[in-house]
């Protein structure tokens, strides 16, 4: 992997440093030997902290320094250096993550003199190897994340420092066909959507992000099988020059509802705030459909899902259908620290990484971790909320859900997400608790669907 430019902070100045070369670190690099490097950073890591007053403590995560797990003592020598710089094992990995949750807790306190210390320490590391390895550039993206993060990046400017995300057909595919996260998330909504229309003559669908429209031809041609239902879809638009394809995306949805006998019609509207919404007409036929943080989706800002939720509240929706990466799912980013996301952030991607090795194999991860999930890991540690008025900005977004109730997912809807997630190896698999569907790895889960309908609505259903 090439690493590309990170400019950095030192003090309140900015630094311009090529990962190449790490020029940005300032210690007498060139002049020492490899041991004498790490005991440096390591030492100006803990001079840092106790100057800063930062806790070395995250959690269970007791240390920050790297350690020999055999002797106990820190590591300096040779062999530990090979291991440490190697990933070649756990011990690799640990040491690794110690320094990222040590920049992590050092940006929190706004200790930027230390976050480009570690972050242009961990470049050299990286630059020191040699073999490449995932793992490896894993930590780059999240060193890479922590410079934006120093440098209150916004999102457009990051979109244009990194490589432009080529998420291109056959890469949706792939990630359609060989892992069960794009069925799992489209396949959970339609049938809640499903069952929650079964008495119902018409049915009105709000879409945010409608992409290719993959996921609405199942659900016609579900529909198409009851007497006299119509369908109609509002592809929601946040960015007016995705507006084309959304044409295009409502005329195969046309033509495929034609094939099937679905009354079907297509409309778009461009959401710039939430009062647009008032142009659609209410009532108890309309679904909202939210999907967040989808792996096969572009990034969404958070005021386009303020907005969204938002204008949806004010229509009162018979059902709103929401799915959330597990990771910045919205009832718990406001309740956590910036260290306490950053070490969940590193388990989340690992496992996700693992499971994706799992369903591409090497070569076809490597080709998805450049193109998209990179991308992700930096934009999720540079929008995560540190500050007070950022918190209430996602804590505004998530309460705009307060006169919803999420209702628990029918057995039926169960039973498909497990028979689904069971296709595809037993490693993943289906987590059902408080009215959340989530699709796991392993221990962890990775992307999570709920159902919300209105709180007033709660008494006329039994």
């Amino acid at each position: 992997m090439n690493y590309e430019q990170a400019p950095l902070i030192y003090y309140n100045s900015e630094l311009q440093c090529n990962l190449e070369i790490a020029s940005a670190f300032p210690t007498e690099k060139d002049n020492l030997d490899t041991d004498q490097f790490i005991e440096s950073l390591l030492q100006m890591e803990a001079d840092s902290m106790d100057e800063a007053g930062i806790d070395k403590r995250c959690g269970s995560h007791t240390s920050t320094s790297p350690v020999n797990q055999e002797s106990g003592s820190l590591v300096t020598s040779v062999d530990d250096t090979v291991h440490f710089v190697g990933f070649q094992e756990s011990n690799g990995r640990n040491t690794f993550t110690d320094f990222l949750l040590t920049g992590a807790q050092a940006v929190e306190v706004s200790n930027w003199h230390l976050a480009s210390n570690i972050i242009a320490g961990i470049s050299e590391l990286l630059l020191s190897q040699t073999e490449e390895n995932l793992f490896s550039d894993m930590v780059f993206y999240f060193t890479q994340g922590l410079s934006y993060k120093c440098r209150d990046v916004p999102a457009l400017a990051l979109h244009e420092i990194v490589h432009e995300q080529n998420e291109t057909m056959s890469h949706f595919q792939m990630l359609k066909e060989l892992s069960p996260y794009v069925r799992f998330a489209q396949f959970t909504a339609n049938q809640a959507i499903l069952e929650a229309t079964r008495e119902e003559n018409e049915v009105h669908i709000l879409d945010l992000d409608i992409m290719d429209g993959i996921q609405w031809p199942p659900l016609m041609a579900d529909l198409a099988q009851r007497n006299n239902v119509s369908l109609r879809i509002t592809a929601i638009v946040g960015d007016p020059e995705k507006a084309a394809l959304v044409q295009h995306t409502g005329r195969r949805l046309v033509e495929f509802a034609e094939s099937v006998g679905q009354t079907f019609r297509f409309d778009q509207m461009t959401m710039e705030k939430e009062e647009d919404f008032d142009k659609i007409e209410g009532g108890h036929t309309l679904i909202a459909n939210c999907m967040i943080h989808q792996l096969h989706m572009t990034d969404r800002n958070l005021l386009a899902v303020k907005n969204f939720l938002n204008g949806v509240s004010r229509l009162s929706p018979k059902l709103v259908v929401l799915v959330e990466e597990e990771l910045l799912n919205f009832a718990k980013v406001s309740s956590v620290s910036f260290v306490e996301f950053f070490q969940e952030a590193i388990q989340h991607y690992t496992a996700l990484s693992d499971s994706l090795q799992y369903s591409y194999g090497r070569v076809g991860f490597e080709l998805f971790q450049k193109e998209s999930m990179g991308l992700r890991i930096m934009d999720s540690v540079r929008s995560f909320p540190i500050g007070r008025e950022e918190k209430m900005s996602w804590e505004e977004s998530f309460s705009l859900l307060k006169n919803f109730k999420p209702i628990p997912m029918s057995a039926t809807n169960v039973s498909q997400a497990k028979q689904l997630s069971g296709l595809l190896g037993k490693a993943y698999w289906v987590q059902n608790e408080n009215s959340r569907l989530s699709l796991c790895w392993k221990s962890r889960p990775l992307t999570t669907a709920s159902s919300w309908i209105p709180r007033h609505a709660l008494g006329s259903r039994h």
